[in-house]
């Protein structure tokens, strides 16, 4: 009698552990379930690409490469000769870090050099193939690098279509102080003979 009586005790302890164990393993599994519903970022599709080494230590991967054709005007009539070259970082949460533009560049396999760009309303460097880099938090521009003409800078376009243009590019990029300092980045980028492809920026239809 006393040892139906213990192994009923024991039955029952064997059945409340077995109903502990179910219930947690309910518990892990609706969390599991509840984060694996969470919304993912969703970023745009990846167009053209850049795979640039800089300051011969990091790589960065530009996959939002585009180009659009110049929206300013040349005398009175809009140049088709000219477009304009953007190349965005945008990282897993889809915010865009960084910045690289390419401004007033000619539609021919020639180089082209590229200055800084001098923001005056009439400074010549706004008809001149220029370039400058920039950083960003979320969609706020943070920072500033601007082209350093002491070193070798120029474009140099080697296939060009009404969607696409490929080429490559060399620039030092320098600093320009302001308030902060937002990213960890050196002072000097240095981009050597960086090869791209851009393509043709659509505007997404309302």
């Amino acid at each position: 009698m006393k040892s139906s009586h213990h192994y009923s005790i024991f039955k029952d302890k064997e059945t409340d552990l077995k109903k502990t164990i179910t219930f947690i393993s309910l518990i892990v599994c609706s969390i599991f379930i509840c984060c694996s519903d969470d919304p993912k970022p969703s970023c745009p599709a990846p167009i053209g690409e850049m795979v640039a080494q800089v300051n011969d230590t990091t790589i960065w991967e530009f996959k939002y490469v585009s180009f659009r054709r110049w929206s300013e005007y040349v005398g009175s009539q809009e140049s088709d000769s000219l477009i304009n070259i953007s190349a965005d970082f945008i990282n897993a949460g889809c915010e865009m870090e960084l910045t690289l533009d390419f401004q007033i560049i000619a539609r021919t396999l020639n180089r082209q050099n590229l200055v800084k760009r001098i923001f005056e309303e009439d400074h010549p460097s706004k008809l001149q193939p220029h370039s400058i880099f920039y950083t960003w938090n979320v969609d706020a521009l943070t920072e500033r690098f601007e082209l350093y003409e002491g070193e070798p800078a120029w474009i140099q376009l080697s296939e060009i279509n009404e969607e696409t243009v490929t080429g490559t590019f060399q620039g030092t990029y320098v600093y320009r102080q302001s308030a902060f300092r937002f990213w960890d980045l050196p002072d000097t980028l240095r981009f050597n003979n960086v090869p791209f492809e851009a393509i043709l920026f659509v505007p997404p239809k309302e």
